[in-house]
């Protein structure tokens, strides 16, 4: 499942107080264990010069 949302960031690439497209989706991440685990992927964009910046969310810890 993939889910998308704007919010406001700074961009480090442009230095504009930009919108970015937010894209977030669950992926398998494999530990230093071995043990699969489902992670949150977020995908930012910026709406002025379109960075992009993906980030493993950990919500475990």
């Amino acid at each position: 499942m993939e889910e998308k949302k704007v919010i406001e960031c700074h961009c480090e690439n442009c230095g504009n107080e930009a919108n970015m497209t937010v894209t977030c989706k669950l992926v398998d991440v494999v530990e230093p264990s071995g043990a699969k685990v489902k992670k949150q992927l977020e995908t930012r964009v910026c709406t002025e010069c379109g960075n992009e910046a993906n980030m493993i969310i950990d919500f475990g810890k």
